[in-house]
């Protein structure tokens, strides 16, 4: 969504040290917490992980079918085709007209970057801004586009998240160790707080100001359109790792839905590369009640396979090929130049 200045705004103000300490005590608390939060989870997991055996865990990778590879590898170019609807809706909500081809490419690249890097405001940058540079758009318009594209991608994981909390709540209940009714209220908090967003967007068509920036919010229409993107993309992510769990393992795939929402958003607040080892702790964590540890983490290792580790080599081939055609062109427009000042 379009972050302007506000023209009324003062001019910042110079900040005390006092102040500057309080921040960097803000920052030294939230590597703590992080930190904190990184030593219980091991402590959480360290059980579950007792219980696999690797050899296991090597046989089912050995003996897990082509046909589901095959699919795993068409539901992530389908994923990833989704990711690029993010950077379409941001670019017709800025009124910047981009080629889809060049938002396809930025789009998919920088997913593919930050899914393995982390910091996804940040290391997905590098590529939209080469990208979208081509095509006109300034490095601001860029971060709108990134502010824009996050801002989807977290409606989507509230309102997938809740949907699953209610309908499946027991392996978040099993992963938290609350009631099932617990985990379906908190799913009913979250979507009364996505309607709310929903009603305020209805409602205010005016600028919302944010301390210097002014904030032009999106229609009603246009958050709706956020959450059905953003969903349809995480249900698609969760059905790669389902299909590849083994067949003795029966979790309805809403349930799962469920589990897998809370193991991004726990990946992504750990703050580690990729969620790596977080991310699939968790999912041990909340299928702990299935005595089929070692199946589960081969099929974990696939899934971080395909809609990992793949994507990052087709990304890094593809952005050496557009980087190899980009300058070349120029090294051509520029020897016609020279033939053309000789003639």
């Amino acid at each position: 969504m379009p972050l302007t200045p506000d023209p009324e705004s003062q001019p910042p103000q110079t900040v005390p040290a006092s102040e500057g300490m309080s921040r960097r005590q803000k920052a030294l608390l939230g590597i703590g917490t992080v930190l904190f939060l990184g030593v219980l989870l091991v402590f959480a997991v360290r059980h579950v992980i007792a219980e696999v055996n690797f050899g296991e865990v090597i046989a089912y990778l050995e003996a897990l079918p082509l046909s589901k590879v095959i699919k795993a590898i068409g539901l992530t170019a389908l994923a990833f085709w989704l990711l690029t609807l993010y950077d379409l809706s941001a670019l017709i909500y800025l009124k910047k007209k981009v080629p889809y081809r060049t938002t396809a490419f930025a789009a998919a690249c920088g997913y593919a970057i930050s899914n393995n890097v982390g910091w996804a405001v940040i290391s997905g940058a590098g590529v939209r801004l080469r990208a979208y540079g081509t095509a006109g758009l300034s490095p601001g318009d860029v971060a709108k586009v990134v502010v824009f594209s996050t801002t989807t991608f977290t409606l989507g994981l509230t309102f997938t998240g809740a949907v699953g909390m209610i309908v499946g709540p027991h392996p978040v209940s099993v992963l938290l160790k609350i009631p099932e009714l617990a985990v379906q209220a908190t799913g009913a908090l979250m979507l009364l707080g996505l309607l709310a967003i929903c009603v305020i967007t209805a409602v205010t068509h005016k600028p919302v100001k944010l301390w210097r920036w002014s904030i032009q919010l999106p229609s009603w229409g246009g958050v709706v359109s956020q959450i059905t993107i953003a969903s349809a993309e995480l249900v698609v992510t969760a059905a790669i790792l389902w299909m590849l769990l083994p067949v003795d393992v029966q979790v309805p795939f809403v349930s799962f839905v469920a589990l897998f929402c809370a193991a991004l958003i726990v990946a992504i607040f750990s703050h580690v590369p990729g969620g790596l080892g977080v991310f699939e702790s968790i999912i041990l964590l909340g299928m702990a009640d299935h005595d089929a540890a070692s199946s589960i983490l081969g099929a974990l290792l696939a899934y971080r396979f395909i809609y990992y580790v793949l994507p990052l080599a087709v990304a890094g081939l593809s952005i050496a090929i557009w980087e190899i055609r980009h300058h070349t062109g120029r090294f051509g427009r520029a020897a016609d130049r020279l033939r053309g000042r000789g003639e």
